[in-house]
Order: structure tokens, then C-alpha cells, then sequence
């Protein structure tokens, strides 16, 4: 879309004029976009190699008359339909986190967590015998899906546990208690804690460290995910992403621990050390399809 409305500076941009700011600034406003009608989370995307010009996006609500359609940019199909699956009464899910292969993606000083706070953390659990075989299998990316269309499903108290290999778990518990979206973080229950988090992303960059933060917008917290330098690479080979311009848009889900940067006062920091835990689901619109 053409206009896009920044709450920064309540103002109402169209995309070249936006696309000439100063970099610095540019940066900041991105992070206030929403829809001039609908005022929903929207996002820029700068001009790409491929000649697409620059353009907002949104993620419009249901009776916007600016909304448009966006479809999946990676074709794989693992059962996440377009319309939201159920899971079947009393059934628990079950992740393989080490199974998990990545996609295609078409899409203020932060506090760096001591040592103790870089690993993947937590306690392991084990799964065995028949409360395994009852379980249905999920992917990563089809998890996203759901919670991403489903309202119900995040707030459910469906039992789900994510395998850190073909015994140990990761984490599990109930959707509602191991899985909280963006907005939803506070620093009274998910400071130093240790779960899945997931939300849109508003802007990509690298630190001079090496590390690549992923940034939501002020309508989500302004979470950001901090991906390690070490994972970084890795992260980007899983998801064939060449310009960081492609996450924009995107949504993500990721297991980390939240740390809230400035000594706790200021914003939500995820930072993820593992790329099997992430996974990143982008929508393009049709109508920049080549």
C-alpha cells in the first residue's frame, strides 16, 4: 500500500517520501506503523533488486477496506491449511525440535545476558510409551500457523511439549502458559524466564557484535528477538534469506529467555542461542508476486 500512518509523529506517510528519511530515523518510525483505517501493526519494505518499489504493508483487520491478500511465501505443505486445524479432544501435541529444517522466507543499549543466561537452559523432562503415541505431531511452522489464525488456541489449555531430541523435552506444559505472543509479555511473569515467545517483526538489523535483532513495534511491546552471532548464519542458510528486507512482515516463533533490557525498565529482549528453536512464517502480497 501506498500511505501508512507513523504514531511516532502521528503523521500519515506515503512510501517514497518515508523511504528518503534518514536512516536513523527511518529506523525509529518503523517501528510506529500502522493503517491509516483499520490502525492495525504495518510494516515498510524498502525497494528490493528485484524492482519492487518501496511500499507499506499491514496486517489489516477483517473489515478494513484497505485490506489485500497475502499469501505463504514458502509452498511446503505440512498440514498447516488455511483454515485452522483442531486438535482432537484430549490429544496432546508433541514438537521434535531437532527434526526441525527451517523454510523458505520470502519475506536504546540492550543488556547482554551473562554467560548462565545463553544456553538453551531450563530442566528436561521425559516422554515415554503410550503418552507419546497418543500425542499428534506438530511442526514448528504449523504451530505458528495456529496461533497466528487462532485466538482460541492460544489462550487454550492444550497440553504441548517440545522435544529437544527423540527423548528429552525442551519444554512442556499448556499453550496458554509456555507460549505467550509479543504483547502479551510483562516483566512481573516472563523476565529471566525461559519459553516461546512469538509475534511480528517490524525491522531487521545487525549490532556491531554480530548479532542480528529481529524488532517488533510499539503495538507488541517492542520486542525484540536477539539472535546469536554464532546462530546467526545459520538462521539465515535455514531460511535462504539474502537481505534482511525479507523479514520485514514476518512472524516468528522462537524459544529463549526474555530479559528486559536497562536493568528491567526497559523493553523485552528474546534471545535465542539454538536455530532448531525458531521458526519465521512471511506473507507476501499478491500483488508483488513476480
Amino acid at each position: 500500500m501506498q500511505y501508512a500512518k507513523c504514531t511516532s509523529d502521528n503523521k500519515v506517510w506515503e512510501a517514497r517520501p518515508f523511504s528518503l528519511l534518514e536512516s536513523s530515523v527511518l529506523e525509529s518510525k518503523r517501528l510506529s506503523l500502522v493503517c491509516v483505517e483499520c490502525e492495525e501493526f504495518a510494516w515498510f519494505r524498502k525497494e528490493s533488486s528485484h524492482g519492487h518499489p518501496a511500499h507499506f504493508c499491514a496486517r489489516h483487520d477483517d473489515n478494513c477496506s484497505l485490506k489485500i491478500e497475502y499469501v505463504m511465501s514458502d509452498d511446503k505443505n505440512d498440514g498447516s491449511s488455511v483454515e485452522v486445524d483442531e486438535v482432537k479432544s484430549g490429544d496432546k501435541i508433541i514438537i521434535q525440535l531437532d527434526k526441525e529444517v527451517g523454510g523458505v522466507v520470502e519475506v536504546v543499549e540492550n543488556t547482554k545476558p551473562t554467560n548462565s543466561l545463553q544456553g538453551e537452559g531450563g530442566r528436561t523432562f521425559v516422554l515415554k510409551g503410550s503418552n507419546r503415541e497418543a500425542s499428534q505431531q506438530f511442526t514448528l511452522k504449523r504451530i505458528l500457523h495456529r496461533l497466528v489464525q487462532s485466538p482460541a488456541f492460544r489462550e487454550s489449555n492444550t497440553e504441548i511439549s517440545f522435544f529437544k531430541n527423540s527423548e528429552e523435552i525442551l519444554i512442556s506444559g499448556m499453550v496458554n502458559s509456555i507460549v505467550a505472543g509479543f504483547e502479551k509479555i510483562s516483566k512481573e511473569s516472563h523476565h529471566e524466564k525461559m519459553q516461546f515467545y512469538w509475534g511480528p517483526i517490524a525491522s531487521a538489523k545487525y549490532t556491531a557484535d554480530g548479532k542480528l535483532w529481529l524488532n517488533s513495534g510499539e503495538q507488541y511491546g517492542s520486542a525484540s528477538v536477539a539472535i546469536f552471532e554464532d546462530v546467526t548464519q545459520s538462521f539465515l542458510s535455514s531460511f535462504e534469506v539474502e537481505d534482511l528486507e525479507e523479514l520485514a512482515g514476518a512472524y516468528i516463533l522462537v524459544y529463549g529467555r526474555c530479559m528486559f533490557s536497562g536493568g528491567g525498565s526497559g523493553k523485552p529482549v528474546i534471545w535465542c542461542a539454538h536455530p532448531k528453536y525458531i521458526f519465521v512464517r512471511k506473507y507476501r502480497s499478491q500483488q508483488l508476486q513476480a
